[in-house]
């Protein structure tokens, strides 16, 4: 499913918070992260991506399914090695509940859409060190 105009206004819109050892860190699409960056140096990785398996196509899920399908999310970036911190996307827009996610270092693009596309989403939230946060579309 392709993102609509509205999706793209509501996913430019959220809050991706991370939940890290040392506080919240919160990402903005089309921000540069001083203190995600930090972040990353520390796990010696130099890419990042925030997914979540909330929600699949933006079509709300039930708060069990969501649960359900999270724990998996977290299973595979666990299998795969990678260091994380769960946190919660939190829309600007009222009527949108904050959906649970995951931030992951050192993840590559194509392997972050790959889990992405896995759980349906139409987008997730990329970054590079030193750039800005990406939404990158997972059905291209």
């Amino acid at each position: 499913m392709t993102r609509t105009p509205d999706l793209e206004t509501l996913y430019r819109n959220t809050t991706f918070r991370v939940e890290a050892p040392n506080g919240h860190l919160d990402i903005r699409i089309g921000d540069k992260h001083p203190r995600i960056d930090s972040v990353l140096s520390e796990h010696n990785a130099t890419e990042w991506a925030y997914i979540t398996a909330w929600n699949p196509g933006s079509r709300p899920t039930s708060t069990e399914q969501n649960a359900l399908a999270q724990e998996k999310l977290i299973k595979i970036v666990q299998d795969r090695g990678f260091r994380f911190y769960l946190g919660d996307g939190i829309p600007d827009q009222e009527g949108w509940a904050p959906e649970r996610s995951v931030w992951i270092a050192g993840i590559s693009r194509e392997e972050a859409v790959e889990i992405g596309r896995q759980f349906g989403q139409n987008a997730i939230v990329v970054g590079n060190l030193g750039s800005v946060a990406e939404l990158l579309d997972c059905d291209e």
